[in-house]
């Protein structure tokens, strides 16, 4: 009930209808006390104070509605200032044309006169452009933000939702290879994949997991590649303190699943793999050099490489300016080097 609540407040606050009636009114509340006669409001100073806005209110919609989208939007800033001069004297003009000579038509019965000249009426208009034109850009300012914050939510949660099937696809191609040799564990491997994505599925909502659970998640897929004859040459280090530190799920899983696709399992007999991770202070790095071979791959070459593209765009989405990526790709060797600011 208070999340309903809490959303249809947030909806109110952003209606523009409902924004522009605020402004209206704060502005009838303060001019009312300016342009009171007496310490008591009376009705005259009521009727006053709306006919007094009527200009106002025709220059700032001018303003809005055409001065501003016609030149200030397109850039022409000096033809936007000479505009708001020209639209600040025609609404002076119709203040004084409004209390001199029509308002007597209108209320007969109330003797009302043009308190201000030209000029002090023109500083009044100019305050009432500056300050909506003010909030219009601050309005647009937020809207473009707000714009570009569900654009990128979008295409995180679609980048994200590559994951799954990217690490699914691999990890069935390592099964897919010890069926065909009849290995006698694939039942065990299995099993072990269904608890790797039982970790996934639950993991794959969350914006942010900690680190220990990310290198957890890594020793398992490790373990489930049947890689019993090199282990001696597979490292995996961590250095610090990785139990409260949180990071996004499944960024390094695509660096691991390349090395051991195109490393370890590429055929050679001087193979092998080394994964670090140090965290310092709020500094993670994080680094995988593996040996290169030639993969069987039965996948196309098309769908070589997402996991790595998505970790890059990923990347860019929720560390933006926090990250340093460097990946070498040498003849014999592919390493790569990730730097993250951890918030």
């Amino acid at each position: 009930m208070n999340s309903y609540r809490k959303i249809t407040l947030v909806r109110l606050i952003k209606n523009r209808v409902l924004q522009h009636i605020l402004f209206w009114c704060l502005s009838f509340l303060i001019l009312l006390n300016v342009l009171k006669v007496s310490a008591e409001v009376k009705q005259i100073d009521i009727i006053y104070t709306a006919v007094f806005h009527l200009p106002i209110v025709c220059v700032v919609y001018l303003n809005l509605n055409l001065i501003f989208p016609l030149f200030w939007e397109r850039g022409f800033y000096l033809n936007y200032a000479l505009g708001v001069i020209v639209l600040a004297a025609i609404g002076s003009g119709f203040y004084l044309l409004l209390f001199d000579s029509l308002i007597d038509y209108i209320f007969k019965g109330y003797y009302f006169i043009a308190y201000y000249s030209f000029w002090d009426i023109s500083l009044f208009f100019a305050i009432y452009l500056f300050i909506s034109s003010l909030l219009h850009l601050a309005r647009s300012w937020f809207r473009a933000e707000e714009l570009e914050k569900e654009k990128s939510q979008a295409e995180l949660k679609a980048l994200k939702s590559q994951v799954n099937p990217h690490f699914l696809f691999n990890s069935l191609n390592s099964i897919y290879s010890m069926a065909r040799k009849e290995s006698k564990e694939v039942p065990e491997k299995i099993v072990q994949l269904s608890n790797l994505m039982r970790h996934i599925i639950y993991e794959s909502d969350a914006d942010f997991i900690t680190l220990e659970k990310e290198v957890e998640m890594l020793h398992n897929y490790i373990e489930m590649q049947n890689l019993r004859s090199i282990q001696n040459k597979i490292v995996f280090d961590t250095i610090g303190d990785i139990k409260d530190k949180k990071i996004a799920p499944f960024l390094f899983l695509p660096f691991v699943e390349n090395s051991f696709k195109h490393g370890v399992k590429g055929g050679d007999d001087d193979v092998f793999v080394h994964i670090y991770f140090e965290v310092a202070g709020q500094v993670l790095y994080f680094e995988i050099e593996n040996s290169k071979g030639m993969a069987n791959d039965p996948f196309p070459d098309k769908y070589r490489g997402i996991g790595i593209e998505n970790v890059k765009k990923r990347l860019d989405l929720i560390y933006p300016g926090q990250h340093k990526l460097k990946i070498i790709d040498n003849t014999d060797t592919f390493k790569v080097l990730l730097q993250v600011q951890l918030n």
